[in-house]
């Protein structure tokens, strides 16, 4: 993955790395800068199990704290079948196999630019 810069785009490259240390199904960066004012990117990461998901929330948890950024909402966790982390220029979701496909959520976002990284690579 290419070197971002900018603010939202350091946080970013943060959560990336943190996401693949616990080698997820893949990674997916949705770009909703131009679409919408709530946020500027959306990351989406597949796990394949509760404690796959919470590992990678807990590992993204610590790293951006380790850098002086902490998570502003977190839900989801307990259930662990949608985990989504709101550090308000990043909004990450994470999601079991069963999750992710229901809701289909980068349709809903269909008009985002994509970059995928399969197997966490």
């Amino acid at each position: 993955m290419t070197l971002r810069t900018g603010n939202s785009n350091i946080m970013l490259e943060r959560i990336i790395n943190s996401a693949k240390e616990k080698k997820p199904d893949f990674i997916k960066i949705l770009n909703v800068s131009k679409i919408t004012s709530l946020t500027d990117y959306f990351v989406i990461i597949k796990g394949s199990s509760n404690i796959h998901l919470r590992s990678i929330a807990d590992n993204i948890k610590k790293k951006m704290k380790e850098n002086g950024q902490n998570v502003w909402h977190i839900e989801g966790y307990e259930n662990a079948k949608w985990i989504l982390m709101d550090y308000v220029d990043v909004v990450i979701h994470i999601f079991d196999d069963e999750t992710y496909y229901y809701y289909d959520i980068e349709s809903l976002w269909g008009d985002a630019e994509v970059e995928k990284i399969e197997n966490g690579d």
